[in-house]
């Protein structure tokens, strides 16, 4: 099974979640798919320490976050500065931070933690905030470069549907305002879409030819900063 095929089935999961309960599950599915057994997920957070202490949606517990913020790890986990930097896709291991004497410490207390590997990606938010993912792995380590784009979408996807179930504190990304940007036929098209219509069917509704609708939807995607036909419906729904 690809990579993408993995995250096209997690996508249609996480458009299924009924509420934030289902939606942390969901996610957390998606990720175990990607070889990842733990995520923190925040999104439009003043301050990059919000992170880890106060997070949007995770698996770790009450107690986990609180060792964190007791053992002070907010000023010296590199990860907080990485996680407000803007597209940010990074895939590393404990040996990443073991080489700078700065983050060594820090080194030392995910390796003992028995993390092998993990992912911290940046996603979409309100401006001069922090929305970012950081997914831990505690078996294999992670080396399929095109994991890190994968565990954004899943965040992104996450995040939207979020909002659309209204999650508190998070509000539509700022992705869903690009709405205005599309055409009159291009709503329409995503109407019929959401409605479960494939290409092929909406162009036979729409009086048009399949290479239209697909190139329309090509657009749409592009338009709203998305990687799936399924981001792109619950942006829409959510409106």
């Amino acid at each position: 099974m690809s990579i993408f095929h993995t995250v096209d089935c997690a996508v249609a999961s996480i458009c299924g979640a009924q509420n934030k309960s289902q939606l942390v599950s969901a996610l957390g599915e998606g990720m175990a798919a990607l070889g990842f057994q733990s995520f923190n997920l925040s999104c439009n957070k003043a301050d990059v320490r919000e992170f880890m202490t106060s997070p949007t949606l995770t698996s770790w517990t009450s107690e986990d976050l609180d060792a964190y913020h007791n053992e002070h790890w907010s000023a010296r986990d590199p990860l907080l500065e990485l996680s407000g930097q803007s597209g940010l896709r990074k895939l590393w291991t404990p040996d990443d931070w073991a080489r700078d004497a700065d983050t060594r410490a820090y080194a030392e207390y995910i390796d003992f933690s028995g993390i092998r590997s993990g992912v911290t990606a940046s996603v979409g938010g309100a401006t001069d905030t922090v929305s970012a993912i950081t997914a831990l792995s505690f078996s294999d380590v992670i080396v399929d470069p095109d994991v890190p784009h994968a565990v954004a979408i899943l965040a992104q996807t996450a995040l939207t549907r979020a909002a659309v179930l209204g999650v508190p504190s998070i509000g539509l990304p700022a992705m869903a305002q690009s709405l205005k940007e599309l055409s009159g036929k291009q709503i329409e098209i995503l109407k019929w879409a959401s409605q479960g219509k494939s290409n092929r069917d909406i162009a036979t509704i729409m009086g048009s030819s399949k290479r239209t609708i697909d190139y329309h939807m090509s657009e749409i995607l592009r338009k709203l900063d998305v990687a799936s036909r399924a981001q792109a419906i619950i942006i829409f729904s959510g409106q």
